[in-house]
């Protein structure tokens, strides 16, 4: 069951390890990490719990589109972020004085539509976990699965900042378009 489980973790956090290796180009400070890894740990936690109280019912309708809202908000923090920064590159280009800065999408509204966006799947899984495994408790699971996404979601950020380094002003187009990739996957795969 340990190892089962620890395999269900990780398959649950490499979509939090995607989309913070995206964000992690450019937005790679501690606070960053910290809210990042913090968020997508909480939200991998509570969404099995979530799924394992609600029941088959709600699961089952909240599986049939949540998967295309996760989907469409990665694309939309990804393109937001390759729009701004192909703004602040035209904007050099041009001689133009200093660009408005990008917003931080480990912030605000975009964090939680990260988190939620990240974790969907982690929904159903609670809900099958109640299925094959009545009377069993939820929050051991689920919090192996929240500490696995969070520490996945850290190394999605380090790779990213590494990344960020080595391709320069390149890479932040690399990760918006990582971003867009993940939503579109989201779909693909549904």
């Amino acid at each position: 069951m340990i190892v089962e489980t620890l395999a269900l973790a990780a398959g649950l956090g490499l979509d939090a390890m995607s989309v913070c290796l995206g964000i992690g180009v450019r937005w790679n400070g501690w606070r960053q990490r910290f809210r990042m890894a913090w968020h997508m740990g909480l939200f991998q936690f509570l969404m099995p719990v979530a799924g394992w109280l609600i029941g088959k019912p709600l699961a089952a309708h909240i599986a049939g589109w949540g998967t295309y809202v996760a989907a469409g908000l990665v694309f939309a923090v990804g393109a937001k972020m390759l729009y701004e920064a192909l703004k602040r590159g035209m904007g050099r280009q041009r001689g133009a004085g200093a660009a408005s800065a990008p917003r931080d999408p480990t912030r605000g509204w975009s964090l939680v539509a990260l988190s939620v966006a990240t974790s969907v799947d982690a929904l159903v899984v609670g809900f099958s976990l109640e299925l094959r495994s009545p009377g069993v408790s939820i929050w051991w699971p689920s919090m192996v699965i929240g500490v696995v996404a969070a520490a996945m979601a850290l190394a999605g950020i380090v790779v990213g900042k590494t990344m960020g380094e080595k391709l320069g002003p390149w890479a932040e187009v690399l990760g918006a378009i990582v971003l867009m990739a993940i939503g579109v996957r989201f779909v693909v795969i549904a």
